[in-house]
């Protein structure tokens, strides 16, 4: 009932010229990036590993999306599918975005821990 009121409220006042439409927008162009994720990679970071068995992996996390719960999971699957993996659970690490925006040592901190790979991430 209410919602009716105010839509014939606004529309007298429309009508009446108390209330003016918005003027028109110009025309907006916009650059986005290809969502099939198309971009050409011309630097890797480093090699790819050929398998994890006997490696070790570090987790770095910036505490976005429960860490806490996704990170315990993705090492259950990685040690079932390769037993002779060593995981350094990234609360070992800084953690939280502040802390790994501020913190200049941690590629020093992944070497020290012996890692050869590193998950950056568990989701967003």
């Amino acid at each position: 009932m209410k919602s009716r009121f105010l839509v014939g409220v606004l529309s007298i006042f429309l009508l009446c010229g108390w209330i003016q439409p918005a003027p028109a927008a110009e025309p907006v162009t916009l650059d986005v990036f290809d969502p099939t994720g198309a971009i050409e990679v011309t630097n890797l970071f480093a090699p790819r590993l050929s398998d994890l068995n006997g490696k070790t992996i570090c987790e770095l996390s910036n505490n976005s999306w429960e860490a806490d719960r996704t990170f315990p999971a993705i090492r259950e699957l990685l040690q079932k599918q390769f037993p002779g993996v060593k995981i350094v659970p990234y609360t070992e690490f800084p953690h939280g975005n502040r802390e790994l925006e501020s913190a200049t040592n941690i590629g020093d901190l992944v070497v020290q821990k012996g890692c050869q790979a590193v998950i950056t991430g568990n989701a967003g």
